[in-house]
């Protein structure tokens, strides 16, 4: 593992230079020194937790899952569930890092680094755009602070659940994942601050995993969650005028710290009072909502990468799921997708 040294440090995008909406709005928080391994998660190590009996198997039904191969020891376990990575960093007495540690480990700190090697293309430094699946760990060279494959190889399963920043939830639908993979092929999935997520029972060839823990939990600087977590903290959000940070959230002056419902909670923000209902979004209906447009700019595009009898498509309406859903069941897949839009090669 590395030893971080941690430190006070802006999570996330200014809204002129982010990728997703969901990187911003741009906060402010301190982490203390942590340690982070140095690799993804290897075949090797995962195979030993499963034999020790912590851990168990990986998927190996398909291809691309590494643990289906004897000859890939040095290669990242995929193939796992946020369920299986948790349980591996777990019997190792640590856990997966948090978002703002991964990000700030990706990042080079405050250094701000675009890619943890800087600001040139991954090519040559990362893991992408690679057809075959994923690269031995060590086959590019390490980025800040000695880690390899933060961003490229596997996308890297993170131990928050997924929302609005700038607080993480208790609890929720999706778990964070951070850093691209092997299967990307525009700049934009590979950059430090993207965020993506899943359900904690999602796996695949794309996914994997490594470490993190915090030596000194006396060092947290908002104070420690549990035996292996600080309390997530937040010293400040970028506030849109008139309204300003009150210390938990962004509003006018006049406003009371937290709205009519909600109440002040250590490191959650302003918290529901009562349990929120379970939201099931309607995806069919949302799906109804769906649209989609000719693309013609994107032929070649699809014709190289999808093969000759494939016709391009800009899917836009309803929300990023029922897209998706809509675009499958026309056979389509996807090429690339953005806020409010999934461009697509269809049969």
């Amino acid at each position: 593992m590395s030893l971080l040294p941690g430190g006070t440090f802006w999570v996330g995008s200014d809204p002129n230079e982010h990728y997703s909406e969901d990187e911003s709005p741009r906060f402010r928080t301190t982490l203390p020194p942590f340690c982070v391994d140095q690799t993804e998660v290897t075949v090797t190590a995962y195979a030993e937790c499963v034999t020790h009996g912590a851990c168990t198997p990986a998927v190996a039904s398909h291809s691309q899952c590494n643990a289906a191969h004897h000859d890939r020891p040095d290669y990242p376990i995929n193939c796992v569930t946020w369920t299986q990575a948790d349980a591996f960093c777990s019997a190792r007495g640590q856990r997966l890092p948090s978002e703002p540690e991964w990000e700030y480990a990706a990042r080079g700190g405050e250094q701000y680094l675009k890619y943890p090697w800087g600001a040139a293309s991954p090519d040559g430094h990362a893991c992408w755009k690679h057809g075959g699946g994923s690269c031995a760990t060590k086959a590019y060279a390490a980025g800040a602070f000695d880690l390899y494959d933060i961003s490229g190889n596997v996308w890297e399963w993170t131990d928050d659940w997924y929302a609005a920043y700038p607080w993480p939830p208790e609890t929720g639908f999706a778990k964070v994942y951070r850093g691209g993979s092997w299967s990307r092929r525009f700049e934009k999935w590979m950059h430090t601050r993207l965020r993506n997520r899943a359900k904690p029972s999602d796996q695949g060839a794309h996914l994997g995993f490594r470490c993190a823990v915090v030596p000194d939990l006396a060092r947290c600087p908002f104070g420690k969650l549990d035996d292996k977590r600080c309390l997530p903290g937040v010293n400040e959000q970028i506030c849109a005028a008139p309204q300003v940070w009150n210390g938990v959230r962004c509003a006018k002056p006049s406003a009371p710290r937290c709205p009519e419902g909600r109440e002040e909670r250590p490191g959650r923000g302003c918290a529901l009072l009562e349990p929120e209902a379970k939201v099931t979004a309607d995806v069919e209906a949302d799906a109804r909502q769906v649209r989609r447009a000719p693309a013609p700019e994107f032929s070649a595009d699809c014709v190289a990468n999808f093969g000759e009898r494939v016709h391009p498509f800009r899917y836009f309406g309803g929300t990023h799921q029922a897209r998706n859903l809509v675009s499958h069941r026309a056979g389509c897949k996807n090429r690339d997708v953005g806020v409010g839009w999934n461009s697509t090669c269809c049969p």
